[in-house]
């Protein structure tokens, strides 16, 4: 039997109609629409009856929060793929990069090998993308309602049970870091899951959506930092008017070598966080290295079938491609997702 956060029953929205639980009068939000947080609550009493309150609120509260943490992206068209970098960086560090338009090298070593190395002219139409990866914390909840285990793993890869010590310091202490995924199926299950509580068309982002966001609306960025440039703890970089190696200050420092919480550090200029992390996304297309040589202009899907997965960012550049089979043996806190608003309107 299929679970019903895979996205096995259809809820719609309810209008006009009013919880009467209990529980679902403490959700609030300052953006979220009355009605709206309604279709949530009634479609969570209607999937979980037997839940307790508390995961009902709980799971509810994940859902309202969803919403409120989208970030409209207006569509576009951009060249997507490996855009060149100088042959020589002046800043003597590829964490600093500026783009002209002379530019003669590829950016990345991995670019051959991906496919990513050809540039190609894609349009998108709006949609909206979290702010943020999904959090340990989130997907628990879901995962709690869902009478599913624990998205953690122990050394020896066995699931982590929630009345284990690493539980318990994991949800003490990393409960807003990135959530943790077996296979690319859990990341698809949570964003499918969103879709059938609030009855609005959350799934996966495309690679072309996650790239194009990253990137500012197609901007030639190379990260999707506050600044374009990767700018961790310990980098230096040359000052080109001094000639001087120059540290980061603290305040910064917008990236990191480690895992950090999801909002740790500045967004982009869209808004949206994490995306030059150690965590890398899972993203909606099948991979293919010949791909980008065959898409669609119009908002591309990747292939229709395929063997692995695409996976997006972990410390690489906004064009970069890496990709996965499916499935795994066990939750890699490193490969994470966030979700998107399939529509293309601002909600």
């Amino acid at each position: 039997m299929k679970n019903k956060w895979l996205g096995v029953i259809a809820l719609v929205p309810v209008i006009g109609a009013c919880s009467d639980t209990n529980w679902a009068n403490k959700l609030s939000s300052d953006s979220v629409s009355q009605e709206q947080i309604e279709t949530i609550s009634n479609n969570i009493e209607t999937l979980y009856p037997d839940a307790s309150d508390e995961l009902k609120y709980k799971a509810a509260d994940v859902a309202v929060r969803a919403i409120e943490n989208l970030v409209f992206v207006e569509g576009g068209s951009f060249e997507m793929g490996d855009f060149g970098m100088p042959c020589e960086v002046p800043s003597g560090t590829v964490n600093r990069i500026d783009w002209t338009p002379d530019v003669e090298c590829l950016s990345s070593p991995t670019s051959v090998e991906t496919g990513a190395v050809y540039l190609h002219d894609v349009t998108l139409d709006s949609y909206s993308m979290s702010a943020y990866e999904t959090t340990f914390i989130d997907m628990e909840w879901m995962r709690q309602i869902n009478r599913l285990p624990a998205a953690l793993s122990n050394h020896d890869f066995s699931t982590t049970q929630r009345n284990e010590k690493l539980y318990e310091g994991i949800m003490e202490n990393r409960g807003t870091y990135a959530a943790s995924t077996k296979n690319w199926q859990d990341a698809k299950g949570y964003c499918l899951w969103l879709g059938d509580v609030t009855a609005l068309p959350y799934d996966l982002p495309t690679e072309a959506q996650w790239e194009y966001a990253a990137r500012n609306r197609g901007e030639m960025l190379y990260y999707a930092t506050n600044t374009g440039y990767r700018q961790t703890r310990k980098d230096r970089y040359i000052d080109v008017d001094t000639n001087t190696r120059i540290r980061y200050p603290i305040d910064e420092v917008n990236a990191s070598s480690r895992l950090e919480a999801v909002d740790r550090f500045p967004p982009n200029p869209l808004g949206i966080y994490g995306m030059a992390n150690q965590v890398s996304e899972w993203v909606n297309d099948w991979y293919s290295p010949d791909y980008y040589q065959n898409t669609s202009q119009h908002n591309p899907q990747g292939p229709q079938t395929g063997e692995k997965k695409v996976r997006r960012n972990g410390g690489a550049m906004t064009f970069d491609r890496s990709y996965a089979t499916p499935n795994n043996n066990h939750y890699d806190p490193r490969n994470g997702f966030r979700c998107s608003l399939q529509q293309t309107t601002a909600i």
